[in-house]
């Protein structure tokens, strides 16, 4: 029982292979393991007590032949393993594809500088188009100064300035319209709510042609040329007429609408023409001077809105745009040429990053292997040895059991003949050709990363020479 347990546990802890466990790539012979399956000792016993091979006999028997046989066949696998690796080298070197690599260098080099010279053409159309806007509002602007003998910048309110100005003018036309409504209400049907719907429409005439005059007709009174000048002053008159008649006109209307329904617009225009400055009601000389206040707080800040000097405003705002447009359109333009040229330098950096890789793993691939066929070559020795010690086991056995003498030939050692390893090297760079082709790639790269800035640079100086050859006027 014990006998077939341990027969068990042999088989179960029996490695599927002949080789001593190792991570290399040619494990060595198990030569104690060989000689056992292969009974060599019981074998060179059984022999000897025979006598045999005979003591004359000068060729290997059959056992002997098992052996080389055996050292023969790892010797094959071994060879076969290499040819694998030698061909997976192979691949890998071609895929590494310098030649590729060194093409796409020169294609780039070339694509970039056509690529930025292109943008370059882009640019410059767009800013001419730009350009020629700009100058012909510089003319405009200059003839427009000239002729009204202007030697100052026109007064642009800020932001800040425009909008409190803005917002002056809708809360006199909110405060107008709420106090008109709570005046008139007494007058109105609808009370308070009807009122102020009144007012809405009295207020928004009232505030609208003060900001009519302030802003189109009195100005004139600043213009160089005499005619506009009388207009101008015409204009301001017409503005304080307007607006007493306009105000007198609700505080009749309120006085009216208080006893009368129907027919309060005739009735206002008689009162109006027949007496116009009779009110009966102290109310409505309040609604008149508030509503004539409003009118005249609108008209000035109507006045500071622009510049005082009429159509002043309008042409150096229209200068301005054309001049944000063409800063906009050359900062796009600058931007989009660097953009290229980062790009190409981007990509040229990474080249050259990839061969020097590509050319260490060329390395390593070659160094791995020449430390192969190396192993392969010690590996073979390693046979021959294993051979030697397998013979010794069968040869001792066999001469410790035979009555005559051994075999002369069982002193001569077994010499594995070792196979030649040769590597295939068509298509292939050489080390020094490789070298000094990466070597040259990579200066062809520096030179190109400065034509780059040399003509990211000419670029930007035809940018800047569009404004010599047409300067802004300041």
């Amino acid at each position: 029982m014990l006998k077939s347990i341990s027969r068990l546990r042999n088989m179960v802890t029996r490695p599927l292979h002949t080789y001593r466990p190792t991570t290399e790539t040619f494990p060595n012979l198990d030569t104690h393991l060989i000689a056992s399956e292969m009974e060599l000792a019981a074998k060179g016993l059984s022999r000897g007590r025979e006598n045999q091979p005979s003591s004359e006999s000068q060729t290997t028997d059959q056992v002997e032949n098992d052996i080389f046989e055996h050292v023969s066949a790892a010797q094959k696998r071994a060879h076969d393993s290499l040819e694998n690796h030698l061909a997976g080298f192979r691949q890998r070197l071609v895929e590494l594809d310098f030649d590729t690599q060194f093409s796409d260098i020169r294609a780039a080099s070339m694509g970039g500088l056509s690529d930025l010279s292109q943008e370059l053409q882009i640019g410059l159309d767009d800013l001419h188009e730009a350009r020629r806007d700009l100058t012909a509002q510089e003319k405009a602007y200059a003839a427009f100064t000239a002729k009204n003998k202007l030697d100052r910048p026109a007064k642009v309110s800020s932001k800040a300035g425009t909008f409190f100005k803005v917002t002056l003018i809708i809360f006199l036309m909110l405060g107008e319209f709420v106090t008109n409504g709570t005046l008139l209400a007494e007058g109105n049907s609808f009370g308070l709510v009807g009122g102020i719907l009144e007012s809405i429409i009295f207020s928004g005439v009232n505030v609208g042609v003060a900001v009519f005059f302030g802003l189109y007709l009195i100005p004139n009174l600043n213009h160089r040329n005499i005619f506009r000048k009388f207009a101008g002053l015409l204009s301001f008159f017409a503005y304080l007429s307007v607006a007493v008649i306009i105000n007198l006109g609700l505080a009749h209307y309120r006085e009216v609408a208080i006893t009368l329904q129907e027919g309060a617009g005739a009735l206002v225009m008689e009162r109006l023409f027949g007496r116009t400055l009779i009110l009966d009601d102290f109310q409505s000389w309040i609604l008149f001077t508030l509503g004539f206040l409003f009118s005249l707080i609108a008209m000035i800040d109507s006045l500071t809105l622009r510049d005082p000097y009429p159509g002043f405003s309008h042409r150096d705002k229209a200068l301005r745009v054309a001049r944000a447009a063409y800063a906009d359109e050359r900062r796009e333009a600058i931007e989009a040429l660097g953009e290229v040229r980062k790009e190409y330098e981007e990509t040229l950096t990474a080249a050259r990053a990839g061969l020097g890789k590509q050319r260490g793993e060329h390395d390593a691939i070659v160094a791995h292997r020449l430390r192969l066929i190396s192993i392969f070559d010690e590996h073979q020795a390693q046979l021959e040895k294993a051979g030697n010690a397998l013979l010794r086991v069968y040869r001792d056995a066999n001469s410790s059991a035979r009555e005559t003498e051994v075999p002369k030939r069982f002193e001569e050692k077994f010499q594995l003949e070792r196979i030649s390893v040769s590597v295939a090297s068509e298509g292939e760079w050489k080390d020094a050709d490789l070298r000094a082709r990466i070597v040259e790639a990579q200066g062809e790269i520096d030179k190109l990363f400065g034509r780059l800035s040399d003509e990211f640079a000419s670029a930007l100086r035809r940018y800047v020479e569009l404004d010599i050859i047409v300067p802004e006027n300041k």
